[in-house]
């Protein structure tokens, strides 16, 4: 896929998300932008690392991600006093880019009440 092909899908895809998401560059450059995160004021062709203060980015796993192409997940506290959770999850075809995004950062989400989850869920998703 070409980049403007990579970002056109990114657009498609996530553009309805309730959460900010960016596609980034290892160098930390946004390439693309969900439109929440642009209505929070984040630009394309700016760095994610020049948004919010210096000790947020403290954790920041991108370049773990890149070099070793696979998703890194995190758990940190969030400003609702909740769990948040941050992804950097590469792209196969360009692995130098990768969707970064947290949830729970912009929004509280309702607990689900009455619902039971199979502790086999991500075998049976995976088919082992």
């Amino acid at each position: 896929m070409t980049d403007e092909e990579i970002i056109r899908a990114f657009h498609v895809m996530w553009d309805g998300f309730p959460e900010p998401i960016m596609m980034i560059k290892k160098s930390r450059e946004i390439v693309a932008a969900n439109p929440k995160a642009e209505a929070l004021g984040i630009k394309v062709g700016t760095k994610c690392s020049s948004y919010g203060k210096p000790e947020q980015h403290k954790g920041c796993r991108a370049n773990e991600a890149a070099d070793e192409k696979k998703t890194i997940a995190i758990t940190y506290k969030g400003p609702f006093g909740k769990d948040a959770y941050g992804y950097w999850i590469p792209l196969p075809e360009k692995p130098e880019w990768m969707l970064h995004f947290s949830i729970g950062i912009t929004m509280e989400y309702e607990e689900a009440k009455n619902v039971t989850i199979d502790k086999n869920i991500t075998k049976d998703i995976a088919g082992n």
